[in-house]
């Protein structure tokens, strides 16, 4: 029984809901680019549809919504251990990873004000983080 121990250690430190929040921010993060390629390679002016139909032949578009789908797993498990509010806020974390993701993966610009946001949400997320950690260290 006992070595089995060594085995489940790691597979508790990846059901840590913190490691969790960390994959769903990630996995979205990838999708949305994803998305983006694959709806700005697919789009063209005799090819555009009301609801965005003519996007979906992109396998980019589909492994986009496949990552999605998986964040969702990923979220649901997030949401078992940790209160929704805390979650929530600190999931806005993907207001600061999709924009430097878009920035360095497919060149987008990021200007003045929009620097300034991200600093702010990354600024609230500290705040919110500080007093849940503190208390994760008393339980």
């Amino acid at each position: 029984m006992l070595d089995v121990l060594p085995f489940l250690l790691p597979l508790s430190r990846l059901l840590n809901p913190y490691f969790q929040l960390f994959l769903t921010v990630i996995l979205v993060t990838i999708a949305e680019i994803f998305l983006k390629q694959g709806t700005t390679e697919t789009t063209t002016v005799e090819n555009t549809h009301w609801l965005g139909l003519s996007s979906l032949p992109s396998p980019h578009v589909w492994m986009g919504a496949a990552l999605l789908a998986l964040s969702s797993v990923t979220w649901i498990l997030v949401l078992r251990k940790m209160p929704l509010y805390l979650a929530f806020m600190l999931s806005s974390v993907v207001h600061v990873t999709i924009p430097l993701a878009s920035w360095m993966v497919l060149g987008e610009q990021i200007h003045g004000l929009r620097w300034t946001g991200i600093a702010l949400v990354v600024a609230g997320v500290w705040i919110i983080a500080r007093p849940a950690s503190h208390v994760e260290e008393r339980t």
